[in-house]
């Protein structure tokens, strides 16, 4: 019969490699909110940084969740003019307004440097 002597170093790797596990998972998810973030910050100091005002139109857009009093953030889908990549930017929509989003709406977009965007307005 073995003793708990053997066995106590496949204990120790388990331990081990749960931790590595574990803190892997925190890692990436932590990473994805923190971008979210950094997004969302984009779009509520576009009034700061100087840039151009372009205007697109929508190709899709989706509700992410995150709440700025009783408006909404939105991920807005577009192509820069002269363009064909798609681009993602952030906005702000009421919630009144929430029924009226949908793909070909007309917006204006804030590029700034740095790869900055901001859907600034969406024409309903």
């Amino acid at each position: 019969m073995m003793g708990i002597e053997y066995y106590s170093k496949y204990f120790m790797y388990g331990g081990i490699a749960a931790s590595v596990i574990t803190s892997l998972i925190f890692y990436f998810v932590f990473r994805a909110e923190g971008k979210k973030k950094a997004d969302i910050g984009v779009f509520l100091t576009c009034h700061l940084w100087s840039g151009d005002i372009v205007e697109s139109e929508i190709v899709s857009c989706k509700i992410t969740g995150d709440r700025f009093g009783n408006d909404f953030f939105y991920d807005i889908r577009f192509h820069l003019p002269g363009g064909d990549q798609l681009y993602t930017a952030k906005t702000l929509v009421n919630i009144s307004q929430m029924p009226l989003i949908r793909s070909g709406l007309r917006i204006k977009v804030k590029k700034g440097n740095e790869g900055r965007l901001a859907v600034i307005k969406i024409e309903f």
